[in-house]
């Protein structure tokens, strides 16, 4: 609700298409947090912040100097929040050496796989759908149907979070939304923010009979949307998004074309090894859907293994939490004397240390 406020306001939000822009209303942001409730001084802080995979330079420069210059971080690390979660899935599973993480965000889908802690550059792959463009389409047809909430994003966003699911059979559940089956009919009652101030669904026994009373709202006193294909068809954008005009590769298909750009003997071990965490992965049936489709994709010898956080949104904070107690986080980390002796390019030499120095390969 605050960022939506800002924004009326004026303000505008700190991130665009999932990359720092403004850094204004950021540097408002991160005033109020260091202070209240960290309560953190930054001159005695060592500070571990992830970035988009494949951020662009400018913003990387702007964040160091952000940190060192304005705040005086005592060091600085960033990192892409699919290494920290790579890093956290080697900790944790010991006997392997790959992983491929699909990371399932708010603005994007990477998919991006890793080998002895070292992202492969050239399979990494980014699919330009998440959260927000999912709850834009909700929206869309939410508007379309029964009542306009197009303005209502907070709102929009819940719905797709409760009631919203991936499709393992999409033409059975065409067949049974089309006969207004109760298994996918649905009704939800939106927050009022006076009495209700958060959304639920309503029992399923309370839902009609009448096929034409599904597009319009109940008589009662709440006020109720019925949803009924448009719980599957939206989030099935993610693995077909040609379905809406978006001309790029389905989940299923970017996640077996980055693994066959890593080496063949890389790669039973990248289909073995699947994390996928975000936000955007807590769908249900999600896990089983991209077992199921790159099962079929596959070669036949090879096993295929997905595996999923108990809470995939704060994976990658785990992962920093246990990096920042791990020996070899000191040697990788910049230091503000560090920084200011060398300025920015000292991250690259940095950066091209390897998380798991026991592991590495040698010739």
């Amino acid at each position: 609700f605050s960022v939506t406020h800002r924004a009326k306001k004026g303000n505008p939000q700190p991130f665009q298409k999932g990359y720092l822009l403004n850094w204004t209303s950021q540097k408002t942001i991160w005033d109020s947090v260091f202070s209240n409730p960290l309560k953190v001084s930054p001159q005695d802080t060592h500070l571990i912040v992830t970035e988009p995979p494949l951020n662009f330079t400018s913003i990387k420069e702007a964040w160091d100097e952000m940190m060192f210059e304005e705040y005086g971080f005592k060091s600085l690390f960033r990192c892409s929040p699919s290494t920290l979660t790579a890093f956290y899935y080697k900790q944790t599973h010991t006997d392997n050496q790959c992983c491929l993480i699909v990371d399932a965000g708010h603005s994007f889908t990477h998919i991006i796989p890793y080998h002895n802690g070292k992202q492969i550059q050239t399979a990494t792959k980014r699919i330009d759908i998440g959260g927000k463009q999912l709850c834009n389409l909700l929206k869309e047809q939410i508007s379309y149907r029964q009542l306009n909430l197009l303005e209502e994003t907070y709102a929009c966003n819940l719905i797709k979070e409760d009631v919203c699911f991936v499709s393992t059979s999409f033409y059975e559940e065409m067949e049974l939304a089309r006969k207004k089956d109760p298994s996918v009919l649905c009704e939800y009652v939106l927050p009022d923010f006076v009495n209700i101030h958060r959304g639920y669904v309503k029992l399923p026994d309370s839902v009609g009979d009448d096929p034409d009373e599904a597009r319009k709202p109940a008589p009662t006193k709440e006020q109720l949307i019925r949803l009924s294909l448009e719980r599957f068809t939206v989030p099935e954008i993610l693995f077909n998004p040609s379905d809406i005009g978006i001309e790029s590769m389905g989940l299923t298909e970017a996640i077996v074309y980055s693994i066959k750009q890593c080496p063949t003997n890389m790669q039973p071990h990248l289909y073995n090894n699947i994390v996928i965490t975000g936000g955007t992965s807590k769908f249900q049936n999600f896990k089983d859907r991209i077992i199921k489709d790159v099962r079929s994709c596959a070669p036949d010898i090879f096993n295929i293994n997905v595996y999923r956080p108990e809470d995939p949104v704060v994976e990658a904070w785990k992962g920093g939490q246990l990096f920042s107690g791990w020996p070899g986080y000191t040697d990788m980390r910049v230091t503000k004397a560090e920084y200011e002796e060398f300025g920015g390019k000292i991250f690259v030499p940095k950066s091209l240390q390897t998380p798991y120095p026991s592991l590495m390969v040698h010739d």
